[in-house]
């Protein structure tokens, strides 16, 4: 299998976007790959407002062309799929005083509508956490039940299982507590379909991706040319 770094490995035109509010310490060291980085409450408000207008024009191009979603486009005016990355979801839903329930609430909507409209339009939203649950507001409940891919690797307890795997088959709660701690990287991974299984992450080492990220930067679409309102021009 070749390695993240190979020539072998499949590049895609795909952007990156990351939103970090550990202070940016997870995605920094990738940076060079990714289009689009927020790092503190402000930048993410304003970078889920261009993924929200990004949306929209793209419905608005599927529209003109009666496509259902952007891979029904003709190659020429598909626009470039975008991946979303949140680490540590909670962090968006926090609330330190009640001046940040506004952004929290924006932040909250904006989050569902890319989670419920995005694929079709090419924008997928990836969310990581080591708790998400209902405690952080009715938000994150309605997030998760649009998140149709789940992965819930080793836990220590039922709760923080079910706030994965919660509104699934019971037995795969029980699953996620019986992996053992000396099998890294394994865990429970609910599909599409409404099914479990178990399985087994393939591990890349932080200095290998970090080094991708590098090799591949001139790959890295700029987000203001994303961003940018373009004319529609469809080929006959």
């Amino acid at each position: 299998m070749p390695t993240p770094c190979s020539s072998a490995w499949p590049r895609s035109p795909v952007a990156l976007v990351g939103f970090d509010l550990k202070g940016g310490v997870e995605f920094t060291p990738y940076a060079a790959r990714l289009s689009a980085l927020a790092t503190e409450r402000a930048e993410c408000t304003r970078l889920l407002a261009d993924l929200i207008g990004m949306m929209i024009d793209r419905m608005g191009l599927c529209r003109m062309t009666g496509a259902r979603n952007i891979w029904q486009l003709p190659p020429a005016v598909r626009p470039v799929p975008v991946v979303v990355l949140v680490d540590e979801l909670a962090e968006l839903y926090l609330m330190a005083d009640k001046s940040e329930k506004d952004d929290i609430a924006r932040t909250s909507t904006a989050l569902l509508r890319i989670g419920q409209l995005g694929r079709a339009f090419g924008i997928y939203l990836f969310c990581s956490g080591q708790r998400i649950g209902s405690d952080l507001g009715p938000g994150v409940t309605a997030l998760r039940a649009q998140c149709s891919g789940r992965i819930c690797h080793r836990v220590n307890d039922p709760e923080t299982a079910t706030m994965t795997l919660g509104d699934l088959d019971p037995a795969a709660l029980v699953s996620a507590r019986a992996i053992p701690a000396e099998t890294p990287g394994v865990a429970i991974v609910a599909s599409q379909d409404g099914q479990w299984y178990r399985a087994r992450s393939f591990y890349v080492a932080e200095n290998t991706a970090e080094h991708a990220a590098k090799t591949y930067a001139h790959l890295t679409p700029s987000w203001d040319d994303l961003t940018a309102a373009q004319p529609v021009d469809v080929p006959a």
